[in-house]
């Protein structure tokens, strides 16, 4: 029972702070960039989100039901990791005009791109498999 609990409990912090760190994000574009780009971070966590939840879906051999707990430790580590790295770039990225530099505006959006999908595809991950595997 005890062991169900901390389950529960470690599966809610997660789902906690995704959604903390989805504010987060959003505010953090809204004042080092344009208010309207809230809606970019929204989408990017809806997108890694479900990124991470097809590869849990499509690498089922892998993702057994009898390691779960290894799994979800290391992708719980990850997602820690990936949130610290994706905020350090999201801070470093400063978004140009469109008419400066067609080239140079894409590198910075794919850049941008990239710093936010991945702590949103681990988180996704976990929650699926926590959603899918546990009895």
């Amino acid at each position: 029972m005890l062991r169900k609990a901390a389950f529960l409990v470690a599966l809610f912090v997660l789902c906690a702070s995704v959604l903390i760190l989805q504010i987060v994000e959003t505010r953090l574009l809204s004042v080092i960039s344009f208010y309207h780009l809230a809606f970019f971070a929204i989408s990017m966590a809806m997108f890694g989100l479900t990124a991470g939840s097809l590869i849990v879906y499509f690498n089922q051999g892998f993702f057994a039901p009898e390691r779960l707990l290894a799994h979800l430790s290391w992708i719980a580590a990850a997602f820690a990791l990936a949130v610290v790295l994706s905020t350090v770039f999201l801070i470093s990225t400063v978004l140009l005009n469109w008419p400066i530099r067609l080239i140079l505006s894409a590198t910075l959006w794919l850049k941008l791109i990239a710093a936010l999908v991945p702590p949103y595809v681990f988180a996704g991950m976990g929650i699926s498999l926590a959603l899918t595997r546990s009895p």
